[in-house]
């Protein structure tokens, strides 16, 4: 009997056309990647720029004429069109790479068939039962049909990306997708930093409260008792007040009405990646919750002296949440948050100035993760940084000893430095009139201009004046003068040219909240939660009257329209007018 030759058997035909139909298909695949990666990377960079630049002068035109619905349409047309290419571009390459695979595994299968039917096997009969042969034709035919419509399939949906198609966004969420952080305006009308919008400690509201009393009741909206200890300050965003609370055994995030005080929602913060339980240093003033959180509209943040930094939505979603490790800090951890943009930015100093412990950190504030990080030549400090716009661009401005430190915002790249603070920092420094105004504690207020570059020490400084500086409080401007408290009660009024002294006044009273203007009156709210007004002018005049929440204060007020709301020792206040008026 003649022996059968296995290039004649119809499984070995069938393992051959699959190997050449999936050969040929992964090869086609393999080239219209590559094809694809080369156009993406010869003309996607100067395609993606000048879709940007074209948003960037329709975002800026559509900031002048907010009600032009033809400039919108024309924005949610450039938007969809990004959107539109750069799914294209992502749907092709995850689809083919899986196409790519799938081709290549039948092929290697195939060739491994094909190899198995090529070793000598020992000769059999030839079978002359014809059902057998057609069974063995069907299987065949079969087999080669499968894998015609696995190719077919796969050219279908490589061919179907070039039709792509994304809704386009509805007139409501048209221009969201545009602005993705808060404006200007949206953050002067809220407080939603340390100090409100800067962390200048101003107040565009006109109509702010002027009197109230926590005994009698009298002017108070509302009073809330607080759960946690805590000397942050309150923000506010809309209807929402956020602040943290923690002891030794919890920490905890909260989220009040505006209007009535009622709690909305509280979250605990635990379980979070990278804490090793160990109990941070503290000092007993500063306690276990001093940093004030951060709002940028869509997220809260709240930070704590474990390292715990931690990301809600508006209504208590947690979002994010890691851990940067154990703070070493003399007196504990307070250096509050600030944002910029997508950024939240964490100015995490301690150690001393040669330790290379302190570091600023640039987080997406979606996700957490870090943008950037520079390593600070910085001791620890309980001061927090300002963003500012200068020549060149914005800049976040530090204060830890012994120096000013500015950095530009894309990469943390520094900018300058002057060498110009000692230890045991906490004033925070402002901006105004161009200049960055920074405090050594009880001896010296510095006026410098932010547009130098390198070593400021001296050719940035363009004016000092030596003076009864404050320790604890930070400044405040109303742009024309700097207003400086002192804890002891010592407020002096300085003009912001030239440092000249204009006048001075003492209060028989102490201080650790920072000033804030607000209607033209400066607020100064001592530890025993009377609050002084000033007028913010170079003529000295005090207000008539006093108001008191009669409870211990030491955090800065936030300030609304209509309304004030300060953080005792034990509750939370709100204090204003029925209708808003400040009467």
């Amino acid at each position: 009997m003649r022996k059968k030759n296995p290039a004649d058997s119809a499984h070995y035909a069938t393992a051959r056309n699959i190997a050449v139909a999936s050969g040929v298909f992964s090869l086609i695949v393999a080239a219209l990647l590559v094809v694809n990666y080369i156009a993406d990377m010869s003309g996607l960079p100067e395609k993606e720029a000048i879709y940007s630049a074209q948003l960037e002068e329709k975002k800026a035109l559509l900031k002048q004429n907010p009600r032009d619905e033809e400039l919108k349409e024309e924005i949610r047309r450039l938007d969809l069109e990004m959107r539109q290419n750069f799914f294209e571009r992502k749907a092709f390459s995850d689809r083919g790479k899986y196409l790519l695979l799938i081709g290549a595994a039948i092929f290697l299968l195939a060739a491994k068939k094909i190899a198995s039917l090529q070793k000598p096997a020992r000769p059999k009969p030839r079978s002359k039962d014809p059902f057998i042969e057609e069974k063995r034709k069907r299987q065949a035919r079969r087999a080669v049909g499968v894998m015609g419509c696995i190719i077919l399939s796969g050219f279908l949906a490589l061919a179907s990306l070039s039709r792509l198609e994304l809704e386009p966004p509805s007139s409501e969420e048209a221009v969201a997708p545009v602005i993705e952080y808060p404006t200007k305006e949206e953050l002067q009308q809220n407080w939603p930093r340390f100090r409100g919008y800067g962390g200048l400690g101003l107040s565009i509201h006109e109509n702010t409260p002027t009197a109230w009393d926590g005994e009698s009741g009298e002017g108070i909206l509302w009073k809330t008792e607080l759960q946690l200890p805590g000397v942050n300050s309150p923000i506010v965003w809309g209807d929402r007040v956020f602040l943290s609370g923690a002891d030794e055994n919890a920490k905890e995030v909260y989220c009040y009405s505006l209007e009535t005080g009622a709690l909305l929602w509280k979250n605990p913060v635990e379980n979070v990646t990278g804490n090793t339980g160990e109990k941070p240093r503290i000092f007993e003033d500063t306690g276990y919750a001093a940093s004030t959180m951060a709002c940028d509209g869509a997220r809260v943040y709240a930070i704590f002296p474990d390292g715990d930094v931690i990301c809600f939505d508006l209504d208590g979603k947690r979002i994010w949440a890691r851990n940067l490790g154990l703070q070493e800090n003399v007196y504990g951890y307070a250096t509050s948050l600030v944002f910029y943009r997508n950024l939240l930015l964490i100015q995490y100093d301690q150690g001393d100035v040669d330790d290379d412990l302190s570091v600023l950190y640039a987080l997406e504030g979606k996700t957490g993760q870090t943008v950037w990080r520079t390593v600070r030549p910085v001791a620890g400090a309980w001061t927090t940084p300002i963003i500012i716009s200068a020549e060149g661009g914005d800049q976040i401005v530090t204060c830890s000893d012994p120096w000013v430190i500015a950095y530009e915002l894309e990469a943390g790249t520094e900018l300058w430095r002057a060498d110009l603070l000692d230890t045991d920092l906490a004033p925070s420094p402002i901006f105004a009139q161009g200049l960055v105004f920074a405090v050594l504690p009880n001896e010296t207020l510095y006026a410098i201009n932010p547009n130098v570059r390198g070593d400021a020490t001296e050719s940035g400084v363009v004016w000092s004046k030596d003076c009864p500086a404050p320790d604890i409080c930070s400044p405040v401007s109303n742009g024309e003068l700097i207003f400086l408290l002192g804890g002891a009660g010592d407020l002096g009024c300085y003009d912001a040219k030239n440092g000249e002294l204009i006048w001075e006044h003492f209060f028989d009273d102490i201080f650790q909240a920072s000033p804030s203007i607000a209607g033209g009156w400066i607020y100064l709210l001592s530890e025993e939660g009377v609050m002084y007004r000033v007028k913010a002018a170079r003529e000295l005049q005090l207000a008539e009257s006093t108001s008191k929440v009669d409870e211990w204060v030491r955090s800065s007020p936030a300030f609304m329209d209509g309304r004030i709301v300060i953080r005792g020792d034990k509750n939370l206040y709100c204090v204003g007018g029925d209708e808003k008026t400040g009467q």
